[in-house]
């Protein structure tokens, strides 16, 4: 056998080897779902949906009205909702409903977490929302947390809604995975995309991204570049001091008031 011969075959090895391991790391790196009961906290209530390829979804959902914005929440990649009860919580007065759930895989929601199954989550939820719940898609603003926003983002392609709020959000799983693995060139192989570049050159809805200046896990300048590709009328509020999961405790009341504020704007322009 020749040299050359040894040298192709070798790095034909070296690419199945990468391939396999992109394979097995994606769900492991964009997923650390948590499985546990998860009941919602006053005034919040459950409610169960499924999807279309038969995953049941656990959420919870406050009291609404026939006027108020109706915000779907598009959580992180750790943890439950359970996690976010806090979060959650501190948007009861603001004028706002507030619909979250558990993704596939998360809480007590049955199956397991991938890309393409998270996005059959979404839309169930969607449809939970404007279906079952009576919903003009033009009080629903969708809201989403780092992979949560790449899932949100993905969902404002594919539905009407009044506007998006993407916080803490990266550009794709695959400048993440060379941020994660800069010396493995798995991002070669990844099959997950999770591009929110791709998505916001597509959108034309209202779009407000909150980051943290400190965010050490996904920096500030994913969201700087995709307001750059956002449509008009766009804004971009950078939290000084904040990282990746406190900024609804960095900023305070700010914070509540501001996607409060904001859904309430692009709603009500989408229903004069």
């Amino acid at each position: 056998m020749s040299i050359l011969t040894k040298w192709l075959m070798g790095v034909l090895l070296a690419l199945v080897l990468l391939r396999a391991l992109a394979w097995w790391l994606q769900p492991r790196m964009a997923f650390y779902h948590r499985r546990g009961p998860t009941p919602p906290p006053a005034p919040f209530a459950g409610f169960e949906v499924t999807t279309a390829d038969g995953v049941f979804l656990k959420g919870w959902t406050m009291p609404s009205n026939e006027t108020s914005p109706v915000i779907i929440y598009f959580c992180g990649n750790a943890g439950n909702l359970s996690d976010r009860a806090d979060l959650l919580s501190g948007f009861v007065g603001k004028g706002v409903t507030l619909v979250a759930f558990n993704y596939r895989g998360m809480g007590q929601s049955s199956g397991s977490p991938t890309e393409e199954g998270v996005y059959r989550d979404a839309t169930a939820i969607y449809r939970y929302v404007t279906e079952t719940l009576d919903v003009n898609p033009g009080r629903v603003v969708l809201w989403g947390h780092s992979i949560g926003g790449a899932v949100a983002a993905w969902l404002a392609t594919q539905k009407p809604c009044a506007g998006l709020i993407l916080e803490s959000t990266f550009r794709s799983a695959k400048v993440m995975a060379r941020r994660m693995l800069p010396v493995i060139p798995v991002s070669l192989f990844l099959t997950y995309r999770f591009d929110n570049e791709g998505h916001m050159a597509k959108l034309t809805v209202p779009t407000l991204l909150i980051h943290g200046a400190a965010d050490d896990i996904v920096p500030c300048d994913d969201s700087q570049s995709l307001y750059t590709l956002a449509y008009q009328p766009k804004e971009l509020w950078l939290i000084p001091q904040g990282g990746h999961n406190d900024l609804y405790e960095v900023a305070g009341s700010a914070f509540y008031d501001r996607i409060a504020g904001f859904a309430d704007r692009v709603s009500s322009r989408s229903n004069p």
